[in-house]
């Protein structure tokens, strides 16, 4: 048994699949144009955040032997100390750039 729901433009009844792209037998618009534009605005803010600078550290995994962990963890001391001063630097610069 399919479900039915009233177009928002039309006002005719419509089979429903409770699908986000679902639309009228009518007029074939959207019958649920809000949810379809909440997907839109989840699939932009995915790409928005996949696209974000994001710092990569040296991957410490737990099948690693404790002499590689111990190495690990200075190299990611290094890439920390790295990023701290070079953001440090980037702040001065715009501070003086005003």
């Amino acid at each position: 048994m399919s479900d039915t729901k009233k177009c928002p433009h039309c006002q005719h009844w419509s089979a429903w699949h409770q699908q986000v792209t679902d639309r009228c037998a009518h007029c074939q618009s959207l019958l649920d144009p809000k949810a379809y534009q909440r997907l839109l605005d989840q699939d932009t803010r995915q790409e928005a955040e996949k696209n974000q600078f994001n710092v990569v550290l040296i991957e410490i995994l737990p099948t690693d032997s404790a002499f590689t962990k111990f190495w690990k963890r200075i190299v990611q001391g290094f890439q920390l100390t790295f990023m701290a001063i070079l953001s440090f630097i980037l702040w001065l610069i715009a501070l003086l750039a005003g």
